[in-house]
């Protein structure tokens, strides 16, 4: 049953014990009420009316004895006396037989006539006697024998009324007998009814009270006990209430407590393994400074054992005390995350490179501890320390790099801006140092250069910074320097200390350098004008034959803006397809006929009016044009070689490469494409390129002339006897064609030396089955001395110059109406002539 149906049910019985009092208390109210209704209804108006009666008679007697008394007495006055007494008996009458018939119906008990009416009427008739007697005059005798009668009848009356009275006084005392017994009984049956009902309420408040705070109780101890840390406590649950529900609910709490506690117990197992796994150190230390715990990361990162560290002032593990005092201050002070980094001792007297995050512990808000997490960063520091060095440093020489360079430059700037001084920049590399990395091997360059900066280190100032830029390339960043004779000294020390010779892997090697100087402010206002300058005044410097240095002037300065202003023409130009390709034949010097066309690119600016290729190509090449302008002489030469084809022209098309094409990635794969493109045969392209370009890039030179050969493409050597080709290399390269050099055919008619050279280049070339053409031919004479060193091709001024396609096209129809020869090339009983 529910609570609050049993509080009800005692209200109920409080309310059932308070309805009987008043019903009791109503019931004897009422008997009581009763009795005296009855009293009043019955006694009380009897008595009332014997009152009456009794009165009326004695009126009646003292009236007829006044009257008696006065006509014995004669006289006027008494006359109206006495007929004042006649009136008065007769309202006596009235009023005793009114009173008299009251009495009679009030105590009437049958039918037959009453005592107290028979002696009423007696006295009445008595009286009427009496005063007759007395009206007659009659004698004495009679008079009083009247008179004896008439108080004979009134003494009956008044004993009867006497008598009638007793009657009713003693029943009077019955009814209040029987009220007093009613009131009684009623005040009985109200304290009955009251003892019962109010101990009934009592004793089911008492016992609900009692169950409930018995099982209040219960559940107050249960709950002492669970604060207490017992977590078996059970209450039984035998009601179905609202305390038998909390009970429910409390078992429950109780239950899910213990699995809380169970999980928080988990919990801590894994929050302790996973404190005493983790990586980074982990120390308890109070706001005095000591160690209140550590976790084994701690141990081990230290070397102490945790007795060793607790109760140890953590500053102690500082390398600079103070360090750790003020950074126990700090926490303690602080209301958020405090890091930082420190350097931290261990046992064995390592030095740590530790990153500390620390942060107060408010519990119950009492901040009396702090944690504080230590990991070690010192590896990282080394990491970041060689990463620093990698990107300021360059790892072969040890020097500064580039972007370390930019940096003290920088601050020289700006410190020489500021207080009115200059610096020197000297910009230098190495003089035949690829002959080294070619001859020797990338090793040994690698020690050339290590030996080169060892030597240089030397005289190097320690407020100078001595920097490789890449390569052979190197830089000193004078930051104070006593004008230009300051930095030409310091030149001079350089190129005197190159001129011994450095031995690497048993050989000595001589080498030079190639200084470029500039001066701030006088060269440059910003870092990278400076190195630009220095740039140029280096190459001007080797250029002038190298071992020397160069100052940088205004002329170098308009050259590097004239060759800035034909970038951005060149750039314009091709943009807009004002670049154009003149083709010049190469002729079968047995035959006479053109045997193919060499294309040539030619750039007229409207601005710069006719710009040779000497003079654009290099800009092409520095700047990265030459991607571009290269692929569009290729395509526009291919196009026009196969309309060529198409018109009965089955003549080949000569294109020169530059070496910075060569070396694209996709070179290979642009010229295939091209070929794809126009529809031309690769037997039909002839790839020029210079006999110093291949030996540059030997290796590679090799794996992609191969290739081209595979595809069944042509590939020319040009300028040959200018590079101081290796016998071996070129027979490696598989070339089909060399051209001799010019500079052999315009002294082939006054130095004989220069025509023994074109005579054993001839020689060379036929002995391994290569076709041999010369270039720049612009004499008949010239052309007999070809002939005379058995020469199959000539190309030149003498034949035709560079020309348009509509002019080639021409040209190629008067040569097919000049006889021909089935042969394009010589037999081998020619090669083997003088």
């Amino acid at each position: 049953m529910q609570l609050w149906l049993k509080l009800l049910l005692s209200y109920l019985a409080v309310i059932c014990a308070t309805l009987l009092l008043a019903v009791g208390g109503i019931s004897g109210a009422l008997r009581v009420k009763e009795s005296f209704n009855k009293v009043n209804r019955e006694v009380i108006p009897h008595l009332l009316a014997l009152k009456d009666l009794r009165y009326a008679g004695l009126r009646i007697v003292s009236s007829s004895m006044e009257y008696a008394f006065l006509t014995s007495v004669q006289g006027v006055d008494q006359e109206n006396a006495r007929m004042e007494e006649i009136r008065l008996i007769a309202e006596g009458r009235e009023r005793f037989q009114v009173s008299l018939a009251i009495c009679r119906t009030m105590l009437a008990q049958g039918k037959e006539q009453q005592p107290l009416e028979q002696t009423g009427q007696a006295l009445l008739a008595a009286s009427s006697e009496y005063l007759a007697v007395v009206r007659v005059g009659a004698s004495a005798r009679q008079l009083l024998a009247s008179k004896e009668r008439f108080e004979n009848a009134e003494q009956e009356f008044l004993k009867e009324v006497n008598s009638a009275h007793d009657r009713e006084m003693a029943n009077l005392g019955r009814h209040t007998a029987a009220t007093f017994d009613s009131v009684s009984s009623a005040v009985t049956r109200f304290v009955v009814v009251s003892l019962v009902a109010i101990s009934g309420a009592l004793i089911l408040g008492v016992a609900l009270s009692l169950s409930i705070s018995r099982r209040i109780r219960l559940l107050k101890d249960a709950a002492s006990q669970v604060a207490a840390g017992r977590r078996d406590i059970v209450l039984p649950v035998t009601a179905h209430d609202e305390i038998a529900s909390v009970s429910l609910c409390f078992n429950g709490m109780v239950e899910r407590l213990r699995d809380y506690e169970a999980e928080l117990d988990a919990a801590n197992s894994y929050l302790d393994s996973v404190i005493t796994t983790m990586p980074e150190a982990l120390t308890v230390v109070s706001v005095d400074g000591s160690i209140l715990d550590v976790n084994r990361a701690t141990e081990l990162m230290f070397g102490y054992p945790r007795e060793e560290l607790v109760g140890r002032q953590f500053a102690d593990l500082f390398l600079e005390r103070n360090r750790g005092d003020a950074l126990v201050a700090t926490v303690t002070a602080s209301t958020g995350l405090v890091e930082e980094e420190a350097m931290l001792s261990a046992r064995d007297g390592r030095e740590l490179h530790v990153s500390l995050s620390a942060t107060m512990l408010d519990l119950k808000g009492k901040r009396e501890r702090f944690l504080c997490l230590s990991h070690d960063v010192t590896k990282r520091k080394q990491a970041e320390q060689e990463v620093h060095n990698l990107a300021y440093f360059d790892q072969l020489t040890g020097l500064a790099n580039r972007t370390l360079f930019y940096d003290r430059s920088s601050q020289a700037l700006a410190r020489c801006r500021r207080y009115g001084e200059s610096f020197a920049i000297l910009f230098f590399d190495l003089d035949h140092f690829k002959d080294v990395n070619d001859t020797m091997g990338h090793h040994a360059g690698d020690l050339l250069l290590q030996l080169v900066v060892s030597r240089i280190g030397g005289i190097v100032r320690a407020s100078d910074t001595f920097a490789r830029l890449g390569g052979d390339e190197f830089a000193i960043l004078c930051a104070s320097v006593a004008g230009p004779d300051g930095a030409a000294t310091l030149a001079e020390k350089l190129l005197a200390l190159m001129k011994d010779p450095f031995e690497v892997d048993g050989r000595q090697i001589y080498t030079g350098a190639s200084i470029g100087i500039v001066l701030f402010p006088d060269d440059g206002s910003d870092i990278a004008t400076l190195l630009k300058n220095a740039d140029l005044a280096m190459y001007a410097a080797k250029g002038g034959g190298g071992n020397q240095y160069q100052f940088f002037s205004e002329t170098l300065n308009m050259k590097a803006q004239e060759r800035a202003s034909i970038e951005r023409a060149l750039r314009e130009a091709l943009e807009k397809e004002q670049v154009s390709v003149h083709y010049q034949p190469q002729i079968q010097l047995k035959t006479g006929k053109v045997v193919a066309m060499e294309a040539l690119a030619r750039w007229y600016d409207e601005k710069l009016g006719a710009v040779a290729p000497a003079r654009f190509i290099p800009v092409a090449e520095q700047t990265g044009l030459i991607r571009e302008l290269g692929a569009w002489v290729l395509k526009t030469a291919c196009a026009q070689c196969k309309q060529w084809h198409l018109n009965g022209h089955p003549l080949v098309i000569s294109v020169n490469v530059s070496i910075k094409q060569v070396m694209q990635e996709d070179f290979s794969e642009m010229v295939v494409d091209t070929l794809l493109e126009t529809g031309l045969e690769p037997k039909y392209l002839d790839l020029e390129l210079t006999e110093s370009m291949l030996m540059d890039n030997a290796a590679e030179s090799v794996a992609l002339l191969r290739m081209f050969k595979s595809l069944g493409v042509k590939i020319s050597i040009d300028d040959f006897g200018t590079g101081y080709s290796s016998l071996s290399y070129l027979k490696n390269f598989s070339v089909d064609r060399i051209k001799i050099d010019q500079s052999f055919v315009r002294d082939i008619t006054i130095r004989e030396d220069a025509a023994g050279i074109v005579k054993a280049i001839v020689a060379i070339g036929h002995s391994m089955g290569v076709t041999v053409i010369a270039e720049g031919v612009e004499s008949e004479e010239e052309e007999a001395k070809l002939r005379a060193c058995r020469c199959d091709e000539v190309q030149g001024y003498l034949y035709a110059r560079p020309m348009p396609a509509a002019e080639a096209e021409a040209f190629l129809v008067a040569d097919r109406e000049v006889p021909s020869s089935d042969s394009l090339y010589l037999d081998e009983s020619e090669v083997g002539g003088g």
